[in-house]
């Protein structure tokens, strides 16, 4: 049976603790991507006199409805856009002082048109139609 010193075994237990250390740390840092996943066959309408919708009559309000979050961009016209984050499937919010959408999760930010801004995504949101009709808003694929 060989044996080694004390101070062989310490730098051999300290070598494969950083490499454990590592390992998890990367391994965890990853972008997960296995979230709620966007929806694709989206169509519904919105009737804006609806009280239920009433955060959409401000610039910078928004709703959430099958899986999509609708805002009013401080330019007051409408966007559509999945609100799952696509880097962990944190929900995603509207913020109307930088017109991105933020994912409070991890920090990713997505512009107006569903592309990253800003990771830990790396994959953009899926970006849905709008169309408004008098006080009808449409939102589809």
């Amino acid at each position: 049976m060989e044996t080694i010193s004390r101070k062989e075994f310490l730098s051999l237990l300290g070598i494969a603790s950083a490499g454990l250390a590592l390992t998890y740390c990367f391994g965890g840092c990853q972008p997960k991507n296995n979230g709620p996943t966007a929806p694709t066959n989206v169509d519904f309408t919105l009737d804006l006199t609806n009280p239920a919708y009433s955060a959409l009559k401000s610039d910078g309000g928004y709703i959430y409805n099958q899986g999509v979050i609708v805002a009013k961009t401080k330019g007051g016209t409408f966007v559509a856009v999945s609100e799952y984050c696509t880097h962990a499937g944190g929900i995603v919010v509207y913020d109307k002082n930088i017109n991105d959408f933020y994912c409070p999760v991890h920090g990713s930010v997505y512009s107006t048109s569903g592309s990253v801004v800003q990771g830990p995504a790396a994959s953009p949101l899926l970006k849905y139609n709008t169309s408004l009709t008098g006080s009808s808003l449409r939102v589809f694929s």
